[in-house]
C-alpha cells in the first residue's frame, strides 16, 4: 500500500477541495486496519483459549464469532462513534470523519474558511453534520452488509460443493439460483460501481469512497474542527452560572462529578488512541515471531526426520555396512542402490535378486513393501523397493 501515499486526491494541486478531502491512502489504511482487527482477535481467541480449553462455551464463542463480535459488539462501538462523532472507531483514530454534502453552498463556505484559517469558525457547521438517515446508512454499510456478504459467501461455497456431487441438475431450486447466479452478479455490479466511485474520488470531483455513500451524499473529510456545532445559549448559561458564588449542595456535587467523569472520558479516549497502535504493532511482531518459530521447528523436524528410526540387526550387519561389499554378489558395490530396509547393494544384483526371492531383503530376509506379485505375469516385480544412488 505504499504507492497510495503518492496518489493525489485531485488533478490540480491548487484545487479548493484538496483542503477538505483526505487522500485515498488515509481512507484505505483505515479500512485495512478495520478488516485486520477482527481476524487478529479471532486468531488470538482461538489459539489461546478455544484450542487450550475446549468446551461447549468456547466452541460456541468460536463458531458464532461473526455474530457476537462482528455484529453485536462491533455494532455497539461503531454506532456510538457514528452517532456521536460522525465517524467509525478506526476512522476517528485516523483523524477522518464523514459529513453531509447536500448543501453545496455551505460546503464551499467551509472550504473557504479552512483555506483562509478563519478563526471565527471554530466549530463544524450544523448543516454539514450527518443526518439520522445517513448514520443508519453508514451502520448498514459497515456492519450489516459485510456480515450478510460473509454468510452468502459461505452459503455459496456450500451449495457449490453440494451441486458438484448432485446429479439432479434439472430440478430448479430458487435458493441455489439466488445464491449461485444472482448474488455473484450483484457482487460484480457492486464492485464496478465502487470502482467508478473511487476513480471519481481520485479525480477530486466527489468525496465519497463508495457508491452507497455517493447516493446518500456522505463524503469524507479530516477532523480539523470540533464535530458538533457550539450551543451559544448553553455557553452563556454556563458563563453566567460560573460568575455566581457556588453552594455546596447536591447539584454542585453532581456538577463536580460530571467534570470528573468528563476528564476520565478524555483520559480513556487518549489511552485508547495510544493502545490501538501499540496493539497493532504487537500483532505484527507476534505474527513475525510465530512465523519464524514455525519455520525453525519445521527445519529441525526435516533435519531429524530419520534420526530415531532403528536399523534392522543381523549378525553380519557391521561387515556389510562398513566394508561396502554387496550382500548379494559379495563384491565391491558397483552402480549402487539403496534397498527399502536401508542397506546398499549393486543395482543390477538387487533387480535380479528380489524377483527371484519373492521380494525379500538379502540381509534381513523381510519382504519389501515396494515389491509386489504380478498375477498376470506370475512373478514378483520391483515397484518402489529399490532406489538408485547418484554418487
Amino acid at each position: 500500500m505504499s504507492f497510495y501515499s503518492n496518489l493525489p486526491i485531485s488533478p490540480n494541486e491548487g484545487d479548493n477541495k484538496s483542503s477538505l478531502y483526505p487522500t485515498i491512502f488515509e481512507i484505505l489504511s483505515a479500512q485495512e486496519i478495520d478488516s485486520l482487527l477482527p481476524a487478529s482477535i479471532r486468531y488470538i481467541l482461538t489459539n489461546y483459549w478455544v484450542a487450550r480449553y475446549p468446551s461447549r462455551l468456547t466452541l460456541a464463542l468460536n463458531n458464532y464469532f461473526p455474530e457476537w463480535f462482528g455484529v453485536a459488539l462491533k455494532g455497539l462501538v461503531e454506532w456510538h462513534h457514528i452517532n456521536r462523532y460522525d465517524s467509525t472507531f478506526i476512522e476517528k483514530f485516523y483523524g477522518l470523519q464523514m459529513f453531509n454534502s447536500t448543501n453545496k453552498v455551505l460546503m464551499k463556505a467551509q472550504m473557504h474558511s479552512m483555506e483562509n484559517e478563519n478563526a471565527s469558525m471554530k466549530h463544524w457547521p450544523k448543516g454539514l453534520c450527518l443526518k439520522q438517515r445517513q448514520k443508519h446508512i453508514l451502520f448498514l454499510e459497515r456492519i450489516i452488509l459485510p456480515y450478510l456478504g460473509q454468510k452468502l459467501d459461505d452459503l455459496s461455497a456450500t451449495l457449490a460443493a453440494q451441486s458438484a456431487f448432485n446429479n439432479s441438475n434439472n430440478v430448479f431450486n430458487l435458493k441455489s439460483w439466488l445464491v449461485e447466479t444472482v448474488y455473484p452478479l450483484w457482487k460484480k455490479i457492486w464492485y464496478f460501481t465502487n470502482l467508478v466511485t473511487r476513480l471519481a474520488f481520485l479525480s477530486g470531483s466527489i468525496g465519497s469512497i463508495t457508491f452507497l455513500d455517493y447516493l446518500f451524499n456522505i463524503e469524507y473529510t479530516r477532523i480539523m474542527l470540533p464535530l458538533k456545532p457550539s450551543d451559544s445559549a448553553n455557553s452563556r448559561r454556563l458563563k453566567a452560572s460560573a460568575s455566581r458564588p457556588q453552594k455546596t449542595n447536591l447539584y454542585a456535587l453532581w456538577s463536580r462529578c460530571s467534570v470528573s467523569l468528563s476528564k476520565l472520558n478524555e483520559l480513556l479516549s487518549y489511552s485508547g488512541s495510544q493502545l490501538l497502535p501499540a496493539f497493532i504493532l504487537m500483532l505484527r511482531v507476534y505474527q513475525w515471531w510465530t512465523t519464524q518459530d514455525i519455520s525453525a521447528k519445521l527445519e529441525r523436524k526435516l533435519n531429524n526426520v530419520d534420526k530415531d528410526i532403528p536399523r534392522s540387526y543381523i549378525g553380519s550387519e557391521e561387515s556389510v555396512r562398513s566394508t561396502g561389499i554387496c550382500p548379494i554378489c559379495k563384491n565391491e558395490i558397483q552402480n549402487p542402490c539403496i534397498l527399502e530396509t536401508g542397506y546398499a547393494a549393486c543395482y543390477p544384483c538387487a533387480i535380479d535378486f528380489l524377483p527371484k526371492n519373492e521380494g525379500n531383503c538379502p540381509v534381513t530376509g523381510k519382504r519389501l513393501l515396494g515389491c509386489q506379485y504380478d498375477k498376470d505375469l506370475g512373478k514378483w516385480k520391483v515397484i518402489t523397493g529399490v532406489r538408485r544412488l547418484l554418487v
